[in-house]
């Protein structure tokens, strides 16, 4: 069994309080491992906030064990210095280096935290982002960490009553947004794919597993998880019913595409 050591730090005042930590492990501990041998062990938990923002996500941070760290307001705007205190502690990790660490977790929707990212990606280290929807899509963003994770995922989904009749209409207009929000999922994948397709030589033959690969350093926010094709599998069928790309096995029976010498639009 290699054993992958993570070190995982939450800035408590930039995070919704409804995370649920549970869930979040369980993501990082299955997932997100190179080969089944692999296992995650959390070795560095910190977490940073006022009291306040500590006050919300205590009882989970005291059942995972967390090293809970205060950080009060030093300005009349609020200005902590949490964000400068993690970077300095995940920094010390690469000057020590006891521990080793693998990978670096941040949960945090600063963009401050991108100066320590990319400094740790400098050093070889793996580096994931867990934030908020309406910031995953920033290039700063995606452009210093291997892989970008959606808090929103990690909260449970509130429970809702059957509606009244008076109030269906309103519940259907509610869930417009939804249906857009997926539309507009389906949209950037499938432009994304399709730019990872036409880097390609035209006239040669690319492993799906390649195109996967091309195609997840461009989705590190994992935007298919949240379309209507859910993987990159439906996303191919659909470019090959466009015409836009071609699907054959090789020799090796392992799977193959290339941009189609005539794509059609739908």
């Amino acid at each position: 069994m290699h054993r992958k050591n993570n070190a995982l730090y939450i800035d408590l005042e930039n995070i919704p309080s409804g995370l649920d930590l549970k869930m979040l492990f369980e993501e990082l501990t299955l997932k997100h491992n190179e080969s089944p041998e692999e296992e995650n062990i959390f070795v560095i938990k910190m977490a940073c906030g006022n009291s306040a923002s500590i006050k919300k996500l205590e009882k989970q941070l005291a059942e995972y064990n967390f090293t809970i760290r205060d950080t009060p307001s030093i300005t009349t705007n609020y200005k902590n210095r949490a964000d400068l205190i993690i970077s300095l502690e995940a920094l010390e990790t690469i000057i020590i280096n006891t521990p080793v660490i693998d990978r670096y977790v941040f949960i945090t929707s600063d963009s401050d935290f991108t100066v320590i990212m990319e400094a740790l990606r400098k050093y070889g280290k793996e580096v994931y982002l867990v934030t908020k929807e309406s910031v995953s899509d920033k290039p700063i963003f995606n452009n210093c960490c291997d892989e970008i994770l959606i808090i929103e995922s990690f909260m449970p989904k509130p429970k809702t009553e059957e509606p009244k009749e008076a109030e269906k209409g309103k519940v259907k207009k509610a869930e417009k947004p939804d249906a857009a929000h997926t539309k507009k999922m389906d949209l950037l994948v499938e432009d994304l794919m399709k730019k990872v397709v036409e880097s390609f030589d035209p006239d040669a033959w690319q492993l799906v597993s390649y195109a996967g690969v091309k195609f997840h350093q461009m989705d590190k926010s994992r935007m298919i998880e949240r379309s209507s094709y859910r993987s990159l599998g439906n996303l191919l069928s659909k470019l090959e019913q466009e015409r836009f790309i071609e699907r054959k096995l090789n020799e090796k029976g392992h799977p193959e595409i290339r941009k189609a010498s005539v794509s059609v639009s739908p």
